[in-house]
């Protein structure tokens, strides 16, 4: 459904090409580092930062405070840093430059998968927007399911960076379920993030705590002709990324979301955490991925 745009939405939108423009005219990784400098100074003072505190308590009881804060501190510097990356990242992807590393691309050419659709699932670790635009100029364009901003002349010049590498966006929702599925058809590859919060999802463990998972990498990864590959960004540097693929999942063809569904959500939502777990500081923790009750019950023990 078309979003009606308002001036507000203009003058936003004008904002925000305005420093992409700028941010453009400096080097990349002077870019980088600035927008971590901009991130790990400014957002720990931000009031959404408690949101991240809770989560830690919540996933990683066994943390100390000052553990929680380094943790805090880590993710607004990644997340600085994802922010002032965004008018690089067609240059940071680029095979003619080191900005980035890949291991397991050769899992995609396997007999048993070469000739399957491909679904990608990735997080919100180090910069995920590297994900599908890497592997769309390795030979893997996509399908990349997306949460629009609220701001549609915004989601426009996200969307313009996006998919500059050949790729395909399209709204989490009605838009997104017909695009995946016509994708699976053309044995063609789908994107997804599965790390946040879905209402209307699978409940699976994540940190050892019933959450609402996606449900969209169970439902794709059961048609006979499609396979889930887990790829984990590992940031290394100043927009620098090395990307790992994991072995495929294997979910049951035809499954519901139904225990197969849940059992394959479980292994899924266990290798996620364990990427969390190995660089806690590049995952964002903003976001609340857990039922009310878990909230309420840390508070009630606290």
């Amino acid at each position: 459904m078309t979003r009606d745009v308002t001036f507000r939405h203009k003058i936003e939108a004008l904002g925000f090409r305005f420093l992409l423009c700028l941010v453009g005219l400096f080097p990349v990784k002077a870019c980088s580092n600035f927008g971590g400098f901009m991130g790990r100074t400014i957002g720990p003072r931000l009031g959404i930062t408690r949101k991240a505190d809770l989560n830690l308590r919540l996933a990683m009881p066994e943390l100390s405070k000052k553990e929680r804060k380094q943790i805090i501190h880590d993710m607004w510097d990644n997340l600085g840093r994802v922010i002032f990356e965004y008018p690089h990242l067609k240059e940071i992807v680029r095979t003619d430059r080191d900005y980035i590393t890949v291991e397991g691309i050769e899992k995609f050419e396997a007999p048993d998968v070469k000739d399957k659709a491909l679904i990608f699932v990735g997080a919100h670790i180090g910069n995920w927007e590297v994900l599908p635009m890497t592997a769309a100029l390795r030979g893997y364009p996509q399908t990349i399911i997306v949460r629009q901003p609220n701001n549609p002349l915004v989601a426009a010049a996200i969307d313009n960076i996006r998919t500059s590498t050949g790729n395909i966006s399209a709204a989490k929702g009605v838009e997104g379920a017909r695009a995946s599925l016509k994708a699976i058809r053309n044995k063609s590859a789908v994107g997804i993030l599965a790390d946040q919060k879905m209402n209307d999802g699978i409940e699976a463990p994540f940190f050892g705590i019933p959450a609402m998972t996606p449900a969209a990498p169970a439902l794709l990864g059961s048609k006979p002709n499609a396979v889930v590959f887990p790829i984990q960004c590992i940031r290394t540097g100043p927009a620098s990324f090395h990307l790992v693929c994991h072995s495929a999942i294997d979910f049951p063809d035809g499954i519901s979301r139904g225990q197969a569904g849940v059992e394959g959500m479980t292994e899924l939502n266990s290798i996620i955490e364990s990427w969390i777990r190995e660089k806690p500081g590049d995952w964002l923790w903003l976001h609340r991925r857990w039922p009310k009750d878990a909230y309420r019950k840390l508070k009630e023990t606290t």
